[in-house]
């Protein structure tokens, strides 16, 4: 069936709100184009198809068994999101409100259906709706998914590579100085305009830990550190180790075994992150 549908950023709340239904929804696979997702809404199991972008998307849906949404759940690693949906009567409308949870909270976003774009066209938006963003694509469900924050708040976060590659089967981190030379840390920067984020985290390891690599498709991880910006951290996996890069002048690089690298970072809590980014990784 085709899908004519407009989504809006939420100012806040609207009064009465029922308690709503959680969704777990994870993406197997997705382009620019195509989504194919696996859904838990409430009790009932989902997989979907979207083909298109933007106002009007074709979509087709099949309700599947908890066994099979288990089985497929673990494919969607990193490419996960968790919220709360309600649906509010609107007029001659329903509201699908959605309160999103984790790394994703405080995001409220409300999503209309319409039988027509004409109708779409003369839909009025109530109070709480704010700023639309049906055809700005860092608000799909996919790339909230997979990247987390939009990058509409750029200066809230940070951009970080963990480089690895195997060595006769055990894993090797490639980590580096910060600039003050005080402590081991990983590559990362400011997001850059124009630029993906997995894009940045490659120009970040080639420019501060002279590696040369790609990004795991659909794999990062969130990092929380007290008093720090944000940190979404993606595993490059490298494929040439250069003997000169921008700053080697004033940044030292290590190659060493995972379980000797995460000894030597003093943040515990960049430590925990890389630990359990590195439990997904497979040689």
């Amino acid at each position: 069936m085709m899908e004519i549908e407009r989504k809006f950023l939420l100012k806040g709340l609207p009064e009465n709100m029922p308690k709503g239904t959680p969704i777990l929804q994870g993406y197997l696979a997705h382009d620019e184009q195509l989504e194919v997702r696996v859904r838990q809404y409430g009790d009932n199991h989902f997989l979907t198809v979207k083909e298109g972008r933007g106002l009007k998307r074709r979509e087709t849906e099949i309700e599947i068994s908890p066994q099979q949404f288990q089985a497929l759940w673990p494919s969607t690693q990193g490419r996960r999101l968790e919220k709360v949906r309600s649906v509010i009567p609107y007029g001659e409308f329903l509201v699908e409100v959605d309160r999103y949870h984790g790394e994703l909270a405080p995001l409220l976003v409300g999503e209309v259906e319409f039988s027509s774009v004409e109708e779409s066209d003369r839909f009025q938006k109530p109070d709480y709706f704010g700023q639309e963003v049906t055809e700005e694509d860092a608000y799909k469900n996919s790339s909230l998914a997979l990247h987390g924050i939009p990058e509409g708040r750029a200066l809230e976060y940070q951009i970080g590579a963990l480089p690895y590659f195997f060595r006769d089967g055990e894993l090797q981190l490639v980590i580096v100085m910060n600039s003050s030379q005080s402590r081991w840390i990983i590559p990362k920067g400011q997001p850059e305009p124009g630029m993906s984020r997995q894009d940045v985290a490659i120009m970040e390891a080639m420019e501060e830990a002279g590696v040369i690599g790609s990004c795991r498709p659909g794999l990062r991880i969130p990092c929380y550190r007290k008093g720090e910006k944000l940190l979404y951290i993606y595993p490059l996996k490298v494929t040439t180790v250069l003997k000169k890069w921008p700053e080697m002048e004033w940044r030292k690089r290590a190659v060493l075994p995972a379980t000797k690298a995460l000894k030597m970072i003093s943040d515990p809590e960049l430590a925990g992150c890389l630990q359990r980014l590195i439990s997904g990784l497979a040689a």
